[in-house]
């Protein structure tokens, strides 16, 4: 039993926790901001195709790189890599994680199922096994994937895709490498070791600070777009906007001072700007909400 729940663990470890929580914000978010009529129903099988697909998605992602992961010395120590769980017993894990995330999202509906299947080809096929290790553009690939979890979540609330749902997810990959490339940027003696071409290693600090800016910008300007469109959310964007243009501050101190210190630090700041935007999100509906019963 003990090994057991030792092969347990080193399985959840390969989903990345801390990411799968900071996806199913967004997730999370979307949903209580696309719909009045929450069903605890529907949170519930939220929250398996979270663990399922999102946490599958990402243990796959690691499988498929243990070549990587074996070389890089940040990654030296997860388990398919120090032999604590066999690839059989992984790939097994993994099977059940994704059907349990795919059968969770087809019983919400179609096109939480469809978010489910974008993400998974969208993470593996284009980012994993085509883009990652041979183009600078790999992340704006990868990056789809990201928003597919806030586009599930609006789905699971409105029961389609939309324009406002395709915002939403935008937001999400728009934000990406920000979140991305610093950690990379600390890591890039890792990822050229590997032969990983991210911007960092492959493109000036100029080149990369500026791109993080363009798509911060981008982000605040989406943000806007779905106030614009759904007729709420001005208290997402607003906040979203000076969150934006903090950031931007940030990089270009970082950017006259490019520090892999100063790159950690706004690779940990990054997640709570994506927290934010998603956590204000279902406030400004459920304000609105109440705004419509009170008059």
């Amino acid at each position: 039993m003990r090994k057991l729940l030792g092969k347990i663990k080193d399985l959840m470890i390969m989903t990345k926790p801390m990411q799968l929580m900071l996806l199913s914000v967004t997730m999370y978010g979307a949903y209580l901001a696309s719909t009045r009529y929450l069903s605890l129903k529907t949170l519930m099988l939220l929250t398996l195709t979270a663990i399922g697909a999102i946490g599958g998605v990402t243990a796959l992602n690691m499988y498929l790189e243990t070549d990587i992961d074996s070389i890089m010395e940040r990654t030296k120590k997860r388990p398919l890599v120090r032999k604590s769980l066999t690839k059989g017993e992984a790939l097994l894990g993994i099977s059940i994680l994704i059907v349990i995330g795919l059968i969770s999202a087809m019983l919400i509906n179609k096109y939480v199922a469809l978010s489910v299947l974008i993400g998974l080809y969208s993470d593996i096929i284009m980012y994993t096994e085509i883009a990652k290790r041979r183009t600078v553009t790999n992340i704006l690939l990868g990056g789809i994937a990201g928003g597919m979890p806030a586009l599930g979540g609006w789905a699971a609330g409105r029961g389609t895709f939309d324009l406002a749902g395709t915002l939403l997810s935008a937001i999400v990959m728009a934000w990406i490498p920000m979140h991305i490339w610093f950690i990379s940027y600390y890591y890039k003696e890792d990822y050229a070791r590997a032969g990983i071409p991210m911007a960092p290693v492959v493109l000036s600090v100029k080149d990369v600070a500026s791109l993080i800016k363009l798509s911060l910008a981008v982000m605040a300007g989406l943000s806007w777009g779905f106030l614009v469109l759904r007729g709420y959310g001005f208290l997402s964007a607003f906040v979203t906007s000076a969150l934006v243009v903090l950031s931007i501050k940030k990089v270009n101190e970082w950017e006259r001072n490019p520090t892999k210190e100063m790159a950690r630090e706004m690779f940990k700041f990054a997640s709570p700007v994506i927290a934010t935007v998603f956590l204000l999100l279902p406030i400004d509906f459920r304000f609105l909400m109440f705004k419509t019963l009170v008059i």
